[in-house]
């Protein structure tokens, strides 16, 4: 059963909670879990390319007027596998959305 309150911050004390080193760590460590995700369910072939998805995965964390921001950013390669695309002829290939997969599963935990 859900607690029954309500918590109202400033907005002084929301931007002293949000700029803090523990949500630093906290939006890096969800941005890796992330990544390690979508790693782990990325496509493969048996080419020389086979780990060209995780390869192009990078998590970076930064600050932007005092709030902390971890972002979980894809090359071209993941992001036409994630969206799909159209091959020569014209052809539709659909998106995997792996990357959205992974989201939704740290969402859900």
């Amino acid at each position: 059963m859900p607690a029954a309150f309500r918590l109202t911050l400033s907005e002084a004390a929301l931007r002293e909670l949000v700029s803090s080193p523990q949500s630093a760590e906290l939006a890096a460590a969800t941005a890796e879990e992330i990544a390690a995700l979508a790693r782990a369910e990325a496509p493969r072939n048996r080419r020389g390319s086979w780990n060209m998805y995780s390869r192009s995965i990078s998590v970076t964390a930064y600050e932007e007027d005092g709030v902390v921001h971890a972002a979980v950013q894809a090359d071209r390669h993941p992001l036409l596998i994630e969206y799909g695309w159209k091959d020569k002829r014209g052809r539709r290939h659909a998106g995997r959305h792996i990357l959205k997969g992974a989201l939704m599963k740290v969402r859900k935990s």
